[in-house]
Order: C-alpha cells, then structure tokens, then sequence
C-alpha cells in the first residue's frame, strides 16, 4: 500500500510518518508498503529540525534526506491512501482533490487511536517531539496492522 502522509510544512509529523512507515515496512516484509510526505504550506527551504532527526535515529532511522515539498495532484494520485495529521489537514485535501476523498482518512482515526489530530511540535521542546514521535509511531503500526490483516486474512 503506497501511503502518503500530510502535514502542514512537510518538515516534522509527516516526515516522521513516512520514515516511520517505511522503516516499519522492510523491517516487516511488507515489500508492497511505501510512502511519501508533503505539507498543505510546505517549503523547499524549510529544514528538518534537528529534533526529529534525534528521535527517528533513537529508533534506528539515521539517514535522513529530506526536502520539504507541496501537496501536488500527482501524490494524491500516486498514493492508495492519504492521511492528513489534523481534521483541518482533511477539509484543505478533500477541498483541493474532492475526486479523492474516498482515499483520505484522518491519520490517528485509520490507526484506530480515536479521531484526534496529531499535535504540531515545531519550535518546542525535544521531549514533546519524542512524544509526538511515538504518537506517530504507534500510528503507523496500527495502519500496517491493517494491512498485514488485509493481506493475510484468518480462516
């Protein structure tokens, strides 16, 4: 399942989704996994923080290239599923792609971690990106969860 993950400037939440997801994939042997990142307001020049960098390597993701980029049609098209980490992420997607919407889901809602928005940690503390990292993490595990289920259904 090809995810796409959407933050605001594509330089935290959804950057740690998608290196997450991926990570977590190969680590799982879901080779049918990939996603990718952008932000509703993203920026090429903005920077990843050092922050999310420390606490993706705390979980054995190291090297970290990443350039923020813009949602753009060709990555809601791209991708099987959209999940957007805020409500207010959701009604800017399915405004911009309405041919979409049936894709696009609130990210911690798929998770089955109830319909709540992932919170921005840009400019705070590094221990409010560790929690917003594991948020994301345990979120991204649900979703592969689902996939594994999807994939290898029970008798």
């Amino acid at each position: 399942m090809k995810a796409l993950f959407v933050c605001t400037g594509n330089s935290c939440r959804s950057v740690m989704a998608e290196y997450l997801y991926n990570y977590l994939a190969r680590r799982e042997s879901l080779d049918q996994c990939h996603a990718r990142s952008c932000g509703i307001a993203a920026q090429p020049s903005f920077q990843v923080p050092n922050f999310v960098k420390k606490v993706l390597a705390a979980r054995g993701i190291s090297d970290i290239q990443h350039t923020p980029q813009l949602v753009s049609r060709f990555l809601v098209e791209w991708a099987d599923a959209v999940y957007p980490m805020t409500r207010s992420h959701l009604e800017v997607l399915q405004e911009m792609y309405p041919n979409h919407r049936d894709k696009m889901f609130l990210f911690l809602q798929k998770a089955d971690m109830g319909a709540k928005d992932v919170e921005d940690p840009i400019g705070r503390s590094e221990e409010m990106y560790e929690t917003c990292c594991r948020t994301i993490e345990q979120g991204v595990q649900g979703i592969l969860n689902h996939v594994k289920s999807a994939t290898n259904p029970r008798p």
